[in-house]
């Protein structure tokens, strides 16, 4: 294994692996009520967008000689072909499937902070230690991208803003509703502090598609609004 690939690089592998994940927890979800159709859209948008990458070690998949670029593609790989399928089943199957897939999307969100509660390496009892555990899981463009911006910072409240949102040129390039896509993941984040401590919620305070300057979330200890 090349010695250039060094933790940061499987801890992004591991947050790209998520987004597959859950585009198969879309799947499953919605193809109990859509049935084969659900297959062939899968098909296709993998044909056009790219296969989801084999479950195998970082180090025998990647491009060794273009870490970063490699990465930055499974990126916008990930991203896109999740967009388009959740783009197709929701024109093939209607609104059913526009709800089974923002449950998809909490319900996954909710798995994944029960296993970062597992892992007991975070602090989960104060808010910006739930913050950093959500940054160890949620794929948010490249360590490099720093696109939050913490605003304020307490036990029981971390705020945080961004200018832009990281998967929106991923989600036009598909043609998806970016306006429905923000809502699915903002129910992954609601359900990954459901699931790492229930004492808590998520919520966004300001949003650029209804005016604000900029995008701001909060951690907050509950109850939910």
């Amino acid at each position: 294994m090349s010695a250039f690939i060094g933790p940061i690089h499987y801890w992004l592998y591991s947050k790209i692996r998520l987004v597959i994940q859950r585009e198969e927890h879309i799947y499953n979800k919605v193809k109990i009520m859509c049935g084969e159709a659900v297959e062939e859209l899968k098909e296709q948008v993998g044909q056009t967008f790219g296969e989801p990458l084999p479950d195998m070690d970082l180090g025998e998949i990647i491009d060794h000689n273009n870490i970063h670029g490699w990465l930055q593609r499974q990126i916008n790989v990930a991203e896109s072909r999740e967009a388009a399928f959740i783009k197709e089943l929701i024109d093939s199957c209607g609104g059913a499937a526009n709800d089974l897939v923002e449950q998809a999307f909490g319900e996954h969100g909710k798995m994944t902070g029960e296993s970062a509660k597992m892992q007991d390496k975070y602090d989960l009892e104060t808010a910006p230690g739930i913050y950093k555990a959500l940054n160890d899981f949620r794929l948010n463009g490249m360590p490099c991208d720093q696109a939050d911006a913490v605003v304020k910072n307490e036990d029981d409240s971390i705020l945080w803003e961004a200018v832009s949102c990281l998967q929106e040129p991923n989600w036009q390039r598909v043609g998806v509703d970016t306006g429905q896509m923000a809502k699915f993941y903002l129910n992954w984040f609601k359900g990954f502090v459901s699931g790492v401590n229930s004492e808590f919620c998520f919520r966004q305070v300001a949003d650029r598609l209804t005016g604000d300057p900029v995008n701001r979330f909060e951690i907050y200890r509950g109850p939910c609004q």
